[in-house]
Formats: C-alpha cells, structure tokens, sequence
C-alpha cells in the first residue's frame, strides 16, 4: 500500500460518479477541482459524487479547490482549439470579443498598461510566444513568434508585469467564499508572490470562522521562490507547479528547484507536492514514457507528500490507468527508500517538543521491529502529522474522533485517516486501537502495531507510546 499521497484533477469529462469511485479505488486520496474551468453548480455536482463515492468505499476522501490569484486567462475561444501561425498578427482588446486566431481578450480588462513594445508574452505552458509590436489605448497588436494550438482559459504569461496585480480578484473572492460555504479541505493559491498574498487569505477565512481548510501555495514564479521561508511559516504547504515554473523560470533550473522547494518545505514540517507533467503521455496513451517512471520515482526520493495528476485525469483517456500506473510507481519506490538515514537526518534539522520526541521514537522503533502499522490518536492532526514528518517505513492510521481532523490528514504522507469516538483512557486507546488495526488492515497473530497518543484527548501533545504484538 502506497504512502505518497495522490490527487486527481477532475474535469468536465471526468463527471462520471464511477470514474471517480475507481480512481479513488486505484490509489486517489484528494480530488481537485480548478474554479477557473469548473462553474460553482458543476462543482457542486463534483462534490456530491465524491461524498457518495467515499461512503460508498468507506475511505476518506479530501477535496481540493484552486483559486487563480493575479493570474491572467483566456478568455472562451470560438472553437475547442485553435492554432495560431508563425508570423501571424493577433490582436488583444481590453474587452471581450470573438476569440478567434486574429484577436483575443482576457479575465483581466486592463491589460494594455501591462505591457510594452518588445515584451515576449506566452501562452499555456509556453509552446506559443507572440511579441507586442504596436500598443493602442484599449488594445495592442502582437506577432506569433513560435506558433502552436491554444485553448480556452489558458495562462497568458506576461513577464513580472503580474506584481502590479492585486492579488485576489472579485472572482477569487466569490471562489473562497465558496470553499468556506463548502468546507472543503485544501485551498490551492496560485500565483503567490509573497508571504503576504497568502495572509490575505488567511484573513478571508479567520473573518469568516473557517479553522478548517490548509492553505497551499503554488511556487510558480521566481520571486515566490525567492521569497520560500516567507511563505511556508504562514501556509500550510506549497505545490510546486511545474507547468507554470517552467515558462516563469528557466526551463534547465526546473530540477533544482523542485528539490529546494520540497527540502526546505520538508524542514519546515509543511506538506510538499508536484504537478505537471508527470504523466502527460498517458493523456492518449495507456502507458507511460520511460521518463515519466523515472519522473515520479524520484519525486518519492525528493520526499514530495504528494503528486497532481492534472490534464491526465482532467480530460485524459485514461484517467483510472494513470492513477494505477502512479500508484504502482510509489509504491516500488517507497520500497527502496532509506528510511532510516532520513530519520536521522530529519531529526537534527529543528528543535524537538514533546510530540516530535515521541514521534521519533514511535518511527525509529517501527523501523528496529519492522512494524507493521503505527497508531496515532489525535484531536487536532498534530501527532500524526508529525510521526509523517519522519517518513516511516510502515503505514500511519492517524485515528481521530473529528471529522475536520481526518479530511485535513488526506495529503500527510503515510497517514491513513480513520473516524473514531472519543476514548476516554490509555486501556480504552489500547484495546480499541487492536480492534480498529484488525478492521481497517486486516490484521493478523503476530503482527506489530505500535500505539501512541495523548491523555487528556483534548491537549494538542503526545505523551504515550506502546508496543503490542497481535
């Protein structure tokens, strides 16, 4: 059983209840739905059929929404797609028109301040660039300098001129009101510049009584790369967007900086995942490319939490296939992973409370017995949180009594999140404990559990550890 967590981007042509229900048989963990290309009363419907699927399978599904920030789009194209020649003149407006290969408008209805004579913009992933040749007042004229098909609602990349956008837009603020009404578990945040983008929605959601949703943020630019630290002491998380990064950074420091952002998100004990591109090919392909393998296994050795399957299950062909084959790739690199050099090396990098000891304990014993799951009671999420932090080799079944607790472990990696009542003492956690690991894991004689937890429940501390044999 895979401990890297996944989540599967759901589009239009994935609102089939059964595509979703054997995804998430298939190694799903969150679903993630895009509010720039999904309608609220669509996403709705997505919504419900994941609630129906996770009954219906009896596994914990999280939901995951993104938002775009100071993010410029496409707007809606005459046709699906549409190609664009080398040399062709496309013109941009101010205002909407007809999308169409001579003239295009965007979500942002002043963007001819934005740029200059000269200015490569790129569209989508980066294949199609156009140059700015001519600026008027309320349009400005462009040339196709590499040519390539573009789509609706696609990323119009404009340099650094996107700093001088507000970063939450009335849109974006309709967005997270809905997630709030929705309570969903993860809030992705595009186009985060700096610590204080991230705060603004922080304060969204303290003004409207929400402890719930994790805020992530995706590092798609260089200054939100610059500006890292900042970033993961008031986020939860970050994704690193790949596509984006890819077109706002040079293309060759990808790499690089996929490993610094997951090594120093892993310092700060914050949840670390990767998207794009990781298996593109299984779009049309049943299989993936050579490179894809390697690809994702050593996203596993980069200690990411979690992967985004994005246009794969979005609009793929084979949406159930790729999460099986990634789920068949983790799981052979966890194999090999080295559990207890990690160890080690996690536990010099911070200061130790209390919990984070234990943890440590509850990993280092688990690796010494070769244990077979480790059981974390939590209120809050924090105890098993942290036992994740260290990367165990065995699974974690982070057991809690409420509801908000067990939707929030869903990107923790190694965590299986179960619904538990309230124990009321160490006998009580003990025994239930025994039973829920028979249950849940199929348990057999013989097989080494080891139980940790706090007393009282309602302290955010971890106090005891206890090793059982079945």
């Amino acid at each position: 059983m895979k401990k890297t967590k996944i989540v599967a981007s759901l589009g239009l042509k994935s609102m089939n209840e059964e595509i979703i229900k054997e995804m998430a048989l298939s190694g799903v963990d969150v679903f993630r739905v895009n509010l720039s290309y999904i309608s609220f009363s669509d996403c709705d419907k997505f919504i419900d059929m994941v609630k129906n699927v996770e009954k219906k399978i009896k596994k914990v599904l999280g939901i995951m929404l993104d938002i775009d920030g100071p993010c410029i789009r496409l707007d809606d194209l005459k046709e699906d797609t549409i190609f664009l020649d080398y040399d062709k003149e496309v013109r941009f407006y101010n205002y909407p028109v007809v999308c169409n290969n001579t003239q295009l408008s965007t979500s942002y209805k002043d963007l001819t301040p934005l740029v200059n004579i000269g200015d490569i913009l790129a569209i989508g992933s980066g294949e199609v660039k156009l140059e700015v040749i001519d600026i008027n007042q309320d349009n400005f004229l462009t040339k196709v300098i590499d040519s390539g098909t573009i789509k609706s609602r696609q990323v119009l990349h404009i340099g650094t001129n996107y700093l001088k956008l507000p970063f939450l837009s009335k849109k974006d603020k309709e967005n997270i009101l809905y997630a709030i009404k929705k309570n969903i578990d993860f809030l992705a945040l595009s186009y985060v510049r700096d610590e204080q983008d991230v705060l603004e929605v922080v304060d969204m959601l303290i003004e409207n009584n929400n402890e719930h949703i994790d805020i992530l943020a995706k590092i798609e630019t260089e200054e939100a790369f610059n500006s890292l630290e900042e970033i993961l002491k008031v986020s939860d998380g970050v994704i690193v967007a790949r596509g984006n990064l890819g077109v706002n950074a040079e293309l060759e420091k990808l790499p690089f900086y996929q490993k610094e952002i997951l090594q120093k998100t892993n310092e700060f004990g914050k949840i670390g995942l990767v998207a794009s591109d990781l298996l593109k090919s299984m779009i049309s392909e049943k299989s993936p490319s050579r490179g894809e393998v390697a690809d994702i296994y050593n996203a596993v050795f980069d200690k990411a939490d979690g992967l985004i399957l994005c246009e794969e299950t979005e609009m793929g062909e084979y949406p159930v296939e790729a999460v099986s084959v990634m789920s068949h790739i983790l799981e052979e690199a966890e194999q090999e992973f080295p559990y207890r050099d990690n160890l080690e090396q996690t536990f010099k990098q911070g200061n130790l409370d209390i919990t984070s000891t234990i943890a440590y304990s509850v990993v280092n014993s688990g690796i010494l017995l070769n244990a077979n799951c480790i059981l974390a009671n939590t209120i809050s999420g924090y105890t098993a949180r942290k036992i994740s932090y260290f990367r165990p080799k065995s699974l974690i079944m982070g057991l809690s009594p409420d509801k908000n607790t067990i939707r929030s472990l869903t990107l923790n990696y190694g965590v299986i999140p179960i619904l538990v009542r309230k124990y009321n003492d160490t006998d009580q956690i003990i025994s239930e404990c025994i039973s829920k690991y028979k249950e849940e894991m199929d348990g057999q004689k013989d097989d080494i559990i080891i139980i940790t937890g706090g007393l009282p429940l309602d302290r955010k501390s971890t106090d005891f550890l206890k090793i059982e044999k079945i």
